[in-house]
This record gives C-alpha cells, sequence and structure tokens, in this order.
C-alpha cells in the first residue's frame, strides 16, 4: 500500500476548506499534516474542524516541525511569494493558489527556485482541470465552431464595502483584477496564447486599487478578447466564444461549476451540454498534482510554468496602464 501523500495547508480562507472537503474525491491516500494561519484562533479552529493534527501561524516553527511532500498556498496574494519560497527552499512541492504572485519578476523567481530544488511547482488555476473547460477544449479543437474570432468574459462580484475586506485591502493584493480578472484573461490566453496589443481602463478606489477593470486583447491574426471585472455588481452572464461556424457559451457561472455549455452552430440549432461533477471541483487540479508528483516532474504540461509567467505578464500591463500598484511588494 502506498504512503499517503502528506500536505501542509498555508491559508484558513474558504478556498482552503473546499480544497480539503475535495481530497478525498481523488482516490487516493492524502493527509492534512499541518496547517499555518494568520492569527491563533482561526487556525486553531480551522485545524479543529478538519482534524488536523498540527497549526502553526509562523512559518519558521512549521518548517522545523513538520515533515510533509507538497504545500497547497492559500494565503493572501502577497504572501504567495514569500510562502512558496520557504517551501521549495525546504524541499517541498508547491501547488499555489491563483495568482502565483503579484507580478512576473516574483514568479520568476519561484520557477528558478523549483528548477534549481527540483521541486514540483504549479499554479493552482483550478478551472484549467474543470470538466466543462475540458469539454470545451474538446469541442474547438474538433472544429465544431471553426476558427475562433472572439472571446468574451467577465467575472463579477458585489464585494461588501468593509475596511477588513480582504478585496479593498492593498496589503492583501486587493482588486477586481487579481481576485476576479484573472479568471477572463486565463481564458482568452489559453484559447488565443499571447496577445500583441493590450488596451485596459479601470476605476480606482481612494486606496488605489481597482474596483472595476476593462480589458481587450488583441492579436494580428485578428481574433480578440473583451474582458472585465467588477467589485460593484454580481454577473450572471456566460463566456462567450465565437468562432466561423457558431458560437460557445459556458452558462454560467462559468468560472466554476457551469449549468450547461451551449454550442450554436450557424443554421443547425443549439446544443446544451449539462455539467456536473462531485464536490467544488478543486480535486481535479489535484489530481494532476499527484500525477506529476509520481511521474517525477517539475511542473505540469497543462498548467506550465510559461504559462502562468505569461498570464502574470499580461496582468502586469494591465496593471500599468490602470495605475495599480503594490508597492510595498514590488
Amino acid at each position: 500500500m502506498h504512503q499517503p501523500v502528506k500536505w501542509i495547508i498555508s491559508g484558513t480562507g474558504s478556498i482552503a476548506h473546499s480544497f480539503i472537503r475535495d481530497l478525498s474525491l481523488t482516490g487516493v491516500p492524502q493527509e492534512v499534516v499541518a496547517v499555518l494561519g494568520h492569527s491563533e484562533e482561526s487556525t486553531k479552529e480551522f485545524a479543529e474542524q478538519h482534524q488536523i493534527p498540527a497549526y502553526y501561524t509562523d512559518m519558521d516553527e512549521l518548517l522545523l516541525h513538520v515533515k510533509a511532500d507538497v504545500a497547497y498556498v492559500a494565503s493572501p496574494h502577497t504572501l504567495h511569494h514569500a510562502q512558496a519560497m520557504a517551501f521549495l527552499e525546504k524541499g517541498i512541492h508547491v501547488l499555489c493558489e491563483k495568482p502565483m504572485t503579484i507580478n512576473r519578476e516574483q514568479c520568476t523567481q519561484l520557477v528558478q527556485l523549483s528548477k534549481e530544488k527540483g521541486r514540483f511547482l504549479m499554479e493552482g488555476m483550478w478551472i484549467r482541470f474543470l470538466p466543462s473547460i475540458t469539454r470545451v477544449l474538446e469541442l474547438i479543437n474538433d472544429g465544431v465552431i471553426g476558427k475562433i474570432t472572439t472571446v468574451k468574459a467577465s467575472m463579477r462580484y458585489k464585494a461588501p464595502r468593509d475596511p477588513d475586506n480582504r478585496y479593498f485591502d492593498p496589503e492583501l493584493g486587493g482588486g477586481s483584477l487579481l481576485d476576479l480578472g484573472i479568471y477572463p484573461v486565463f481564458l482568452s490566453l489559453l484559447l488565443f496564447g499571447k496577445p500583441d496589443t493590450i488596451k485596459a481602463i479601470g476605476t480606482l478606489t481612494e486606496e488605489g486599487i481597482d474596483e472595476e477593470c476593462s480589458m481587450l486583447l488583441h492579436y494580428r491574426s485578428g481574433q480578440h478578447a473583451v474582458l472585465e471585472s467588477s467589485l460593484r455588481a454580481n454577473t450572471d452572464l456566460p463566456a462567450e466564444i465565437t468562432g466561423e461556424k457558431g458560437v460557445i457559451k459556458i452558462l454560467d457561472p462559468w468560472y466554476e461549476k457551469a449549468t450547461g455549455i451551449e454550442v450554436e452552430v450557424y443554421g443547425q440549432g443549439k446544443i446544451v451540454y449539462p455539467c456536473s461533477w462531485e464536490g467544488h471541483g478543486l480535486h481535479y487540479e489535484t489530481s494532476e498534482v499527484l500525477r506529476c508528483l509520481h511521474a517525477g516532474k517539475n511542473e505540469s504540461e497543462q498548467m506550465p510554468h510559461a504559462f502562468s509567467l505569461m498570464l502574470l505578464e499580461v496582468m502586469d500591463e494591465v496593471r500599468r496602464q490602470i495605475k495599480v500598484t503594490y508597492d510595498m511588494y514590488e
């Protein structure tokens, strides 16, 4: 019998809860041996809820006492770089929530260190591995809608205007782009690759973070993407992929468990493929991590380092244009 893969969880937010709940759905023996959190109270509560034997609020203490195979970094964006670096230095593989880091330079450092240490590193862009996205890629590769010409995608969430809310806190990497806009940008890059031209405008708060961001990515081939993120309104819009022969819509909420995939081929009507799976869906990216570890890889072919670097390069340019900076971390 194989020894269980031992995990450290860094972060005690909602995504960390979902991640642990989905671990059992991989069908592979796994064990969470420790959790790292910010406050003593919340970290202890998280550990007790999920029956985790050890909890820490200090990274050095954790690394001194805990032996693990892989760390899942689900802390606020601005902590990703330092925490992932610390785990890699210790020889621990890393699955790091999106965005991998605040900027491309930090991500480059992580990639270099993972190669130096021979440790696995992957950005937790979990939707990359969902059956819904896999199905969309199959439909496109089969030529169902012909050559793709346009992608339209938005993610909007009316966040509470609470001064303690991370969405509006620059020190925690707040703003709509890093938290929400990364999903539409990801979809565009997955389908089109790196754009030739980027145009962006944003609406900023007094703290200098973006409440709303609109992006236009253009390609010399004539393809383009119209993307949006917002903390000022909720959305129920599908992601729309237009081709020369038809349209694919990933129905709301397209960025997680979509209600279905609608395919319209011009002149032939519409077909809706339902989407359904157990749990939240984080076990699909976990299965990819486990597959790569078993194969001795330091990156995933489906979510490689080069893609994470390209994603952050685009995000850096958008932030430059809308004038959003995280000075204390860049």
